[in-house]
């Protein structure tokens, strides 16, 4: 099923073994009545018109072929979606939705500037599923400092699955943060780009119980993530994205201490 609009390209991926003659439809706007499963009360708004927003089973994403990077990511993790994941290769793929990104040797090259292949969607919360490689697509990648990979970012996932171990699932929304003169190198790659200088992660619950983090590219790797606590409204202010559009209901700062922040 695709949905065109000039650049804009909506590629709904199938849950199940149906087959659609495809769908085109005379304007976006027609696509935001999609209820997508993967955003909680609605997926955010304000991204460029340009992006390319690409539906698949496990996660959705807006991206930005200008910075090559998704705008937004968004996606549920479950009990039965958590696996093991230290067997499953890790290698970048090639996205024939959006080609227009980097490349996985502009990746291996990240190291030339203190940085790291990171993914917004880690393959552990889906290695339970038979889409766990869709993680590695490159559109789901970005580049991060090793110290922020391996420390805050890294603990935050972990933190996310006990959280799920105990509540049964979370909706999980997170993306870059760009401020208006850059903290970080880009990597030594040929093609525009832009590294985020931070980034944002939201975790809610299904009982509608949310948390914030900011977390910033120059963190070392000790920082716990629970010291990188913000609110969504700061992180609206941010990113210029209004995150949930159709929530009618504040989403209450109040699983914190279920991360292992207290």
């Amino acid at each position: 099923m695709m949905i065109y609009r000039g650049t804009n390209c909506v590629r709904l991926g199938l849950f199940f073994l149906l087959t659609f003659s495809g769908l085109v439809l005379s304007g976006y706007g027609a696509a935001q009545n999609y209820k997508i499963t993967h955003c909680y009360q609605g997926c955010p708004e304000g991204a460029s018109d340009s992006n390319h927003l690409v539906i698949r089973p496990i996660y959705t994403l807006s991206y930005n072929t200008y910075r090559k990077s998704a705008d937004w990511v968004a996606y549920k993790v479950s009990v039965a979606s958590i696996g093991i994941a230290s067997s499953l290769p890790r290698l970048p793929r090639v996205d024939s939705f959006v080609p227009d990104t980097l490349t996985g040797n502009d990746f291996l090259r990240a190291e030339i500037v203190g940085m790291v292949r990171s993914q917004y969607v880690p393959i552990v919360d889906f290695a339970g599923t038979p889409y766990w490689n869709e993680v590695n697509y490159l559109t789901n990648s970005v580049a991060q400092t090793k110290g922020l990979a391996q420390g805050a970012w890294n603990g935050l996932d972990w933190a996310v699955r006990n959280l799920v171990n105990r509540e049964g699932e979370a909706y999980v929304l997170t993306g870059p943060i760009f401020k208006t003169e850059p903290t970080v190198s880009n990597l030594p790659a040929d093609a525009p780009h832009r590294v985020p200088d931070a980034f944002f992660k939201i975790i809610i619950t299904a009982r509608g119980l949310g948390a914030a983090f900011m977390l910033e590219q120059d963190s070392p790797i000790y920082l716990h993530h629970c010291e990188q606590r913000t609110s969504i409204d700061d992180i609206e202010q941010a990113t210029g994205l209004r995150l949930f559009p159709e929530r009618t209901l504040t989403i209450a700062n109040s699983v914190f201490q279920l991360l292992g922040c207290y």
